[in-house]
């Protein structure tokens, strides 16, 4: 007979401070040493008598532990003898870390984006700092707490089966509703209600579409430099993607197919309301060109509608979906960048025979959003909030942007050049040197300044340096000290790599 003793007791150490109970450390310490071999089948456990002396505890709190382990097949008990350590777990557990199968071929395209910058950038800022400049940030300050407090209290204690139950995979039908009303309004896109699936922002739609439409090694055009998250969609099917070059007229249609010898791609995905990142428009003649690519190959066009009604200057021009007659596009948009990323609501404006395989195949990967969310952005559609909200912020958003500008001229004309946006939550500053723009975004967030820079939204392109720099999420009384305390991180990041 194997008894525990003093090896067990030296391995046990109990926070009083910790949040935890006394019971749930005691348990959760005999457990790892029962699963890692530190205590092997059939040893002996001390006494609850002796392990309350040793360890300074009441007999609950030892009972409690060992009752909780013999519940779930730890430990044993013999009348009269004691408490053991079952063969059930301990005879299996590992000595030492087992080698695991490796990750797929394919997660690479998921589990990094490309650089630690970038990797880590999302972890790494602080979205209260006001000095953040991440592109994709909104001004919190303007959300409308007040009134979509109302909406959800509306609808929250609602017990009634379509609320408290599983959804409609095509949506909540009031919500469908109220988003073909408002982009039918705002960007012309000649659906109904019955052509629109609700989904958890843009990123699950890009999912469901990879897995709807392509195949593994389906060629896969996107714009060089370009949105990255739906080509992250794309390559975690398995399937190729070719960059396109972007001029002042937006994606560049290719000549001839993606790939020498190949046939044409699959599918385009395109961001022409506002190109991202680099912000132009695509003009008509372009749209009608991609248009005509499509129809000629047989190819699908997903439209990213990103960033499209933040639109400070000109006018909207028509969709690449109300543009086509033969039904090649699907245009996909969110709520993200218009309200907020955390309500995680967005939509797939489709032709009607994709509709119901779209909807099958989004039930499979991810269930419809909560329905509290979808029936409150339902009524803040409808009456009139969007609208109310949008005028406010556009308002809000150009006053930060010329803010921004006015700052940058003052204190950074000398490393960046930026010009004014008509669309979006971000300008391109480019950069007076010939340096890498991933090693300057790098040292700027080591001193406590975020950016993106424009080298990671590339393929293959050789780029003039450019950093994206938000403007949404900044005050704009408070830009200059911002935009002063990015000045005094590259002073500081430039002489500390000049000693190197």
């Amino acid at each position: 007979m194997k008894s525990a003793g003093g090896r067990l007791l030296a391995g046990l150490e109990l926070d009083r401070a910790a949040s935890q109970p006394l019971h749930r450390q005691l348990y959760g310490q005999l457990r790892m040493q029962i699963l890692t071999g530190a205590l092997p089948s059939g040893t002996r456990l001390p006494s609850t008598r002796t392990l309350v002396a040793e360890l300074g505890v009441s007999r609950i709190t030892v009972v409690s532990a060992f009752e909780q382990l013999t519940a779930e097949g730890f430990l044993r008990s013999r009348a009269g003898d004691g408490t053991y350590v079952d063969t059930l777990w301990s005879e299996a557990a590992p000595q030492q870390p087992m080698p695991r199968p490796p990750l797929s071929a394919r997660s690479a395209a998921t589990s990094s984006r490309g650089t630690d910058l970038f990797s880590e950038a999302p972890y790494s800022w602080a979205p209260a700092e006001t000095e953040s400049f991440v592109a994709s940030q909104i001004a919190s300050s303007a959300f409308p707490a007040t009134t979509w407090k109302r909406l959800l209290g509306r609808h929250a204690g609602r017990t009634d089966p379509l609320m408290i139950g599983y959804s409609d995979p095509h949506g909540y039908r009031a919500l469908r509703e109220a988003i073909a009303d408002y982009v039918n309004d705002v960007r012309g896109l000649g659906c109904t209600a019955e052509q629109i699936v609700v989904t958890s922002g843009a990123q699950q739609a890009f999912n469901v579409l990879a897995v709807l439409l392509l195949d593994v090694g389906d060629m896969v055009l996107v714009e060089d430099p370009g949105h990255i998250s739906g080509r992250l969609a794309f390559q975690s099917l398995g399937c190729p993607v070719q960059g396109v070059p972007v001029d002042d007229e937006g994606a560049v249609v290719p000549d001839g197919p993606a790939h020498e010898g190949g046939s044409p791609a699959r599918l385009a995905c395109l961001t022409p309301a506002r190109q991202h990142p680099l912000g132009m428009t695509m003009s008509p003649a372009r749209r009608a060109e991609w248009i005509a690519w499509a129809q000629r190959n047989g190819s699908w066009i997903v439209e990213d509608d990103c960033d499209s009604e933040l639109r400070y200057r000109g006018k909207h021009l028509p969709t690449l979906f109300g543009l086509d007659l033969s039904r090649h596009v699907i245009t996909v948009g969110s709520f993200s960048k218009v309200l907020s990323p955390s309500i995680r609501l967005g939509y797939c404006v489709l032709p009607e025979d994709l509709v119901e395989p779209f909807a099958s195949a989004s039930s499979v990967i991810g269930r419809p959003p909560p329905m509290v969310l979808q029936a409150a952005l339902a009524d803040f559609l409808s009456e009139g909030h969007l609208h109310a909200h949008l005028r406010r912020t556009r308002r809000l958003y150009a006053g930060r942007q010329d803010a921004l500008l006015e700052a940058v001229g003052q204190q950074l004309a000398h490393r960046i050049e930026a010009r004014p946006v008509d669309a979006g939550l971000h300008v391109v500053g480019r950069l007076r040197e010939d340096i890498d723009d991933i090693v300057v975004a790098r040292g700027l967030a080591a001193g406590g300044v975020y950016t993106y820079p424009l080298g990671e939204y590339r393929l293959t392109r050789r780029l003039p340096p450019a950093l994206l720099i938000g403007f949404a999420g900044t005050d704009e009384a408070h830009m200059p000290y911002a935009v002063g305390r990015m000045a005094a991180a590259w002073d500081r990041w430039e002489r500390s790599s000049r000693r190197y």
